[in-house]
């Protein structure tokens, strides 16, 4: 899926191939689930829970650990949020503020793994 009209990236993001969770950190609550994603960012397809041009603390579930990791912690940014027609539900872009490097590389790896 390509960005909103006007939008523009830098990355392609690569098609997710397993279940990865996303969790507002600070409240302890389930967003949506991730479509796409790359090392600087990603889409998430969820309900209401996120605002435009906020901040947010944030935990990825992986369903499937990469390197017996499970669990990433990403700061990022939502950039955009659009309605899917007819659901309630929303599409949100993120772009990512803070990461460990270790998590980087996670993302890095289930990108390969799309790539094979």
């Amino acid at each position: 899926m390509s960005p909103p009209d006007g939008e523009s990236r830098k990355l392609a993001r690569a098609e997710v191939q397993q279940v990865i969770l996303v969790r507002d950190a600070m409240r302890d609550v389930e967003i949506g689930r991730i479509v796409n994603l790359h090392e600087e960012g990603f889409m998430v397809i969820g309900g209401n829970e996120v605002r435009e041009n906020c901040l947010y603390q944030l935990k990825f579930e992986l369903t499937d650990p990469v390197d017996g990791i499970n669990l990433l912690d990403i700061g990022a940014e939502c950039l955009w949020v659009r309605e899917t027609a007819g659901e309630d539900r929303n599409w949100s872009g993120f772009h990512i503020l803070d990461i460990a490097a270790d998590d980087v590389a996670i993302i890095s790896k289930l990108k390969k793994q799309i790539d094979q």
